[in-house]
């Protein structure tokens, strides 16, 4: 049993080891600033204008780099929490093998548990701070990984001539 889990926790182990790095250790803008087309970004994403958070994030109130940081960090949290979900899933389904669709409810409640308790553990970590919308995005990505992994299923099911 516990090897189907090993994934999973290994994943979330990586989490948690980025989630330990203030941020001047994560911090893209200097390796951005000099690989970024500044001119082209700016001429075609300028009018793009988001509220995050209650802060505004544009090109005028972050500048380039820190504009494109944002939706480089923003995807991460997605990338990882689907990968995440996608894993618990595998591992749920392998465990519990009699629960059916109740597994997708569970998969995403422990998932979702675990994002809550990753913001929580920034608050600990030097200049990070935990944000609830940060966990709406982890959520994004959960439920994106859920359905990669029905997709995936009925995916392996059909190739197999089974019914799902």
């Amino acid at each position: 049993m516990f090897k189907y889990w090993l994934p999973a926790l290994l994943w979330m182990l990586l989490i948690f080891s980025f989630s330990s790095q203030p941020y001047q250790q994560q911090d893209m803008r200097p390796w951005l600033k000099d690989k970024l087309p500044e001119t082209f970004i700016k001429e075609n994403f300028s009018h793009i204008k988001v509220n995050y958070a209650g802060s505004e994030v544009s090109i005028q109130t972050k500048g380039v780099p820190g504009f494109v940081e944002f939706f480089v960090r923003k995807g991460a949290h997605v990338f990882v929490y689907t990968v995440l979900a996608i894993l618990i899933q595998w591992a749920v389904r392998l465990t519990w093998r009699r629960i059916g669709r109740l597994s997708y409810f569970i998969s995403f409640l422990i998932t979702f548990l675990y994002a809550m308790s990753d913001e929580w553990h920034q608050a600990f970590t030097p200049n990070r701070t935990p944000k609830i919308h940060d966990v709406f995005i982890d959520s994004f990505g959960i439920l994106l990984g859920l359905l990669i992994f029905i997709f995936l299923q009925r995916l392996f099911f059909l190739k197999k001539g089974k019914h799902v």
